[in-house]
């Protein structure tokens, strides 16, 4: 699997220069560090791994939400879930990169359904992003701050879900 920093480092916890300055940047987090760790070695009994990018990953109190690059079939997915649920003892959603914010987001709530995405650019230069959700679906969002908190840091801008 490609990685955002070398392999030696990350399987050793001796930084080279390069590797140091993206974890002193935050380019890579201490969830990222801990993710890379267990994928470094999950590749060697998950062959098919090879194939894919690691992009970023968040963690909450309950979840860890890794977002990925490149086409892994379902059951791959699915093992890489348990594999890292074991690892992690938390709940492991596997979310597939692709460059429309839309998508990536209706990964993340699924199985609630995404109504809408409203961008909104204030003049300061922000962005935010309302995420429009059916108010049946609710149930599915328990803690909308979390789920606000997971898409705003996969997608560097500040998010709200609105129920309607």
């Amino acid at each position: 699997m490609k990685i955002p920093l070398d392999k030696i480092c990350v399987k050793s916890g001796v930084f080279c220069p390069s590797c140091q300055r993206k974890i002193e940047t935050g380019v890579v987090t201490e969830t990222d560090l801990k993710v890379l760790r267990e994928l470094v070695n999950l590749e060697e009994k998950l062959k098919w791994l090879k194939k894919g990018e690691y992009v970023r990953s968040v963690e909450t109190a309950e979840d860890l939400i890794l977002l990925i690059k490149d086409r892994y079939e379902q059951n791959e997915l699915m093992q890489l879930e348990k594999e890292l649920e074991s690892a992690f003892n938390k709940r492991v959603k596997i979310v597939e990169y692709v460059n429309d914010q839309k998508k990536i987001i209706e990964q993340i709530i699924a199985p609630a359904s995404l109504l809408g995405v409203n961008k909104v650019w204030l003049p300061t230069g922000e962005e935010i992003i309302t995420v429009r959700v059916s108010r049946r679906d609710r149930k599915f969002l328990k803690n909308r701050e979390q789920y606000e908190s997971i898409i705003g840091q996969l997608l560097g801008v500040k998010v709200k879900i609105a129920f309607e």
